[in-house]
């Protein structure tokens, strides 16, 4: 009984051991994944409406921040597949909601948003000599100059040209 005592208690000892280094990795990895900044960046469309009228379509950029750290947003444009970005050359062309005014510092839950004119965005790609179908890609940049990407769109700046001037 003595000669496989020792064996047992060696096995047990190192699961344990295994067990206590898994657990303190897991631990670890969620302690960094908290602490890291964290940006979730979307566009999508807005439309004013004046009574039974609709106005003008805008592009809709905005970055939440999902993340536990306090968050100072730099920039908030739209990114060319070519990594050239649109720079806004005027704010606040959505009646009555002003863009948010950047840098600006975001604690957890609070956004930050910039609307675009869709005439606005094809002539710039049109300007530069973009034709067909463009991918538009939103993106924020932080005071760290981290970048975080939302969700591409599919953009004809021809097609927004016309909704633009509608």
């Amino acid at each position: 009984m003595q000669t496989w005592f020792p064996v047992v208690r060696d096995v047990v000892l190192f699961v344990l051991a295994i067990y206590g280094a898994a657990l303190s990795t897991f631990n670890w990895r969620q302690a960094a994944k908290k602490d890291r900044r964290q940006i979730a960046v979307s566009a999508t469309s807005a439309m004013p409406t004046y009574g039974s009228q609709l106005g003008a379509p805008y592009a809709k950029l905005e970055a939440v921040n999902t993340g536990h750290r306090v968050v100072t947003v730099k920039t908030l444009t739209f990114e060319t597949p070519s990594g050239a970005r649109l720079a806004p050359m005027l704010t606040d062309r959505f009646p009555g909601m002003p863009d948010t005014r950047l840098p600006v510092s975001l604690s957890d839950g609070q956004s930050a948003h910039l609307l675009l004119p869709y005439s606005d965005i094809a002539e710039a790609l049109i300007g530069n000599g973009q034709t067909g179908m463009v991918k538009l890609t939103p993106v924020c940049v932080d005071s760290a100059e981290n970048v975080y990407r939302g969700e591409a769109w599919d953009v004809d700046p021809a097609e927004f040209l016309q909704m633009g001037r509608d």
